[in-house]
């Protein structure tokens, strides 16, 4: 039985900004750690109390919307997917997500997100992700990309 080495490096802000093409406020991770490349990962982001959504989403009631969540997960898959030896370019475009909500973010604390690839074939991305909230788990999904340059498209 053979075991995939986790990588040593972490991808942080400054990667993650080059990799994604995504900058603050939107880049939704600090850092991308324990990686198996092309297959698995854990994305980190610290949210402070003065976070923007806090300040303009659901005002008497913050709260960090759902769609960040599910944004949160999807960098930390693409990072992932991004993270290997192959120099391809790498595009991909969503097809299918289904997530679920459990419970709320709506104070600082530490985000962390469980991601992982299951099925990456002819440009055909299939994963999952799981957010946890101060140890506690608060949203999952599944998603579907693929890469439309190894497509042909």
């Amino acid at each position: 039985m053979t075991t995939k080495k986790i990588s040593n490096k972490v991808l942080f802000k400054n990667n993650l900004r080059k990799i994604l093409k995504i900058t603050d406020p939107f880049l939704l991770l600090d850092k991308v750690e324990k990686i198996i490349p092309g297959k698995k990962g854990t994305g980190v982001k610290v949210l402070k109390e003065n976070e923007w959504f806090f300040k303009c989403h659901l005002i008497g009631e913050p709260m960090m919307p759902g769609t960040l969540q599910t944004e949160a997960m999807l960098q930390t898959i693409i990072s992932i997917a991004y993270f290997s030896s192959s120099k391809e370019k790498k595009n991909f475009l969503i097809t299918k997500s289904s997530t679920n909500f459990f419970s709320k973010i709506n104070k600082k604390g530490k985000i962390i997100i469980n991601a992982e690839i299951l099925n990456n074939r002819n440009g055909a991305i299939e994963a999952k992700a799981t957010i946890f909230f101060n140890k506690k788990k608060v949203s999952g999904g599944q998603f579907k990309f693929f890469n439309p340059i190894q497509l042909n498209i």
